[in-house]
């Protein structure tokens, strides 16, 4: 007898434009999930490790970490989407549209908005909307998302599906803001803050990696399904790569010291340039693009942050003169970083991760 061997991910054969993706993940959380997360993730905001400077902010119990959301929002949808993806390109307006309590149920969607072969037709790119919903049906957080595939076969242009099902309710309506919220809070509790000013550049002096363990179970928990992450009998653990929201989670945790009191963000756009395994030390340097008083209680920063890997930022960076280019708002691909740091930095050349632009919102210093 022979085996039947399953089929996970995008099938390109049938896949069309329109077409809505349910995960079959339903996951409640606990307590637990907010240790583990600040285990291997360092928070240094206190709405998300003070019950009191939660309750400070109007909330009723501490706030669960956005990253913690975007990961689940990414994750989840592996099994039914991304588990046939060559590589995970890029996000855009990542954003938590509603407030999470410890008890709450989560399950995720994944739209089909655009997909096309590339110039060369050796490959495709397929641009996705990605939902997560609570028990309640409210989206909890969204996100865009680039991603790299094999060719689509033929015919390549699709109609686009006509009935999305009942699921498409949850791309019609966009969730409320924190920042909706906190504007109501009349004074923010005392907190440890710096100054921040436009065109500071930020060295962040911590240094860590996802360890081999780490990268096993979070891949386990939030039920990330792509072998690449954790299969080392059919890639050797030489060949493990940790997942792209793992390595952004842990650049933005290694900011946050330097950044804090952090509320609420949104991910403007970020990309990967070079891909990180398990054990690889994790850095960061950021630079503040503009500082926006938004009322007299509350400010967006805009920050562009180049996540590093095997760095040691305050041996090899501090004195060190980083293009201007490498800190702009601007998306550049990964041959154009490559050029730029072999160029004008040679101690980064490699040892790029990531980059990222996000606004954060912060109280007033």
């Amino acid at each position: 007898m022979q085996g039947r061997f399953p089929d996970y991910g995008l099938d390109l054969q049938t896949a069309c434009p329109g077409e809505i993706l349910e995960s079959p993940h339903e996951v409640t959380i606990d307590s637990s999930w907010r240790t583990m997360w600040q285990s291997a993730f360092p928070a240094s905001s206190r709405i998300s490790t003070s019950a009191e400077y939660a309750a400070g902010c109007g909330l009723d119990e501490i706030a669960i970490p956005a990253s913690m959301l975007l990961n689940m929002t990414l994750c989840f949808s592996v099994e039914p989407f991304s588990q046939t993806c060559r590589y995970h390109l890029g996000l855009e307006n990542a954003r938590q549209e509603a407030v999470v309590r410890e008890g709450d149920t989560f399950r995720s969607f994944t739209r089909l908005d655009r997909m096309g072969n590339t110039s060369r037709g050796d490959a495709s790119v397929i641009h996705t909307t990605h939902i997560l919903v609570n028990q309640r049906d409210e989206r909890v957080f969204s996100l865009l998302k680039r991603s790299y595939y094999d060719p689509i076969p033929a015919p390549v242009d699709r109609e686009a599906s006509s009935d999305a099902g009942e699921h498409a309710r949850y791309f019609t309506d966009i969730g409320e803001t924190l920042l909706d919220r906190f504007q109501t809070v009349e004074a923010f509790p005392a907190a440890p803050m710096q100054d921040l000013s436009t065109d500071d550049v930020i060295l962040h002096p911590a240094v860590r990696p996802i360890g081999w363990t780490e990268n096993l179970a979070l891949s386990t928990i939030y039920r990330n399904t792509h072998p690449i992450h954790w299969d080392s009998q059919r890639y050797g653990r030489e060949e493990i790569v940790v997942c792209g929201g793992f390595v952004q989670s842990l650049v933005f945790a290694i900011g946050d010291r330097e950044l804090r009191q952090v509320l609420d963000e949104v991910l403007e756009r970020s990309s990967h340039v070079n891909t990180v395994a398990p054990e690889d030390r994790i850095g960061a340097v950021s630079r503040i693009l503009s500082v926006e008083q938004i009322d007299g209680h509350l400010q967006a920063v805009r920050i562009k942050t180049l996540g590093l890997k095997n760095v040691d930022v305050e041996k090899e960076l501090v004195g060190v003169e980083i293009p201007e280019q490498l800190l702009d708002d601007q998306e550049r691909k990964p041959s154009e970083i490559e050029t730029i740091c072999q160029q004008q930095c040679p101690v980064l050349a490699g040892k790029i991760a990531l980059q990222a632009v996000r606004t954060i919102i912060r109280p007033n210093s």
